[in-house]
């Protein structure tokens, strides 16, 4: 009987060692989930989506941009297209962003962005629900940078 209670508390014991193993390797999984939260990617999105798409013209609309990289820049326009450098009056704002985020390395994010657009030309407005998606990459000692913008769709919404 002796033997018996001897061998069960030695079970206890592999058994609490087992569960303190697991324990830590939780607290490692959360603590990485709560890494990949903090590396500004979500902020650079929002910063991105909100001063491109507000703006007075379409020249001021590029003039503003210092969040993307080489190639994020040249998906904002159609190819072979100049940028515009008109000063034609175009009111152009955003409200209710809604971020929808996958990230699937340390150093590369995706966002679905859902927000309302108003665009304004000659005194006529147009309000759309619109959905854009964006690439961000980590770019060494620059931080985060929109790498591809992807005009995904459109729900008609007009107010």
């Amino acid at each position: 009987m002796r033997a018996l209670v001897i061998m069960y508390v030695f079970s206890l014991r592999s058994q609490m060692q087992e569960v303190r193993a697991n324990q830590e390797n939780y607290e490692n999984q959360i603590q990485s989930l709560s890494s990949i939260k903090d590396t500004g990617a979500l902020q650079i999105n929002r910063e991105f989506i909100e001063s491109f798409f507000t703006y007075q013209t379409t020249a001021e609309r590029y003039k503003k941009i210092e969040l993307m990289s080489d190639q994020g820049f040249k998906s904002t326009h159609p190819s072979g297209m100049e940028l515009p450098d008109s000063e034609e009056s175009i009111n152009s704002s955003m409200v209710g962003l809604k971020p929808f985020e996958y990230q699937s390395s340390k150093t590369e994010a995706e966002f679905f962005n859902y927000f309302k657009l108003t665009n304004e030309f000659n005194n006529v407005a147009d309000t759309d629900t619109v959905i854009v998606k964006t690439s961000l990459i980590y770019v060494k000692e620059q931080g985060w940078k929109v790498d591809d913008v992807e005009f995904v769709g459109q729900l008609t919404g007009r107010e």
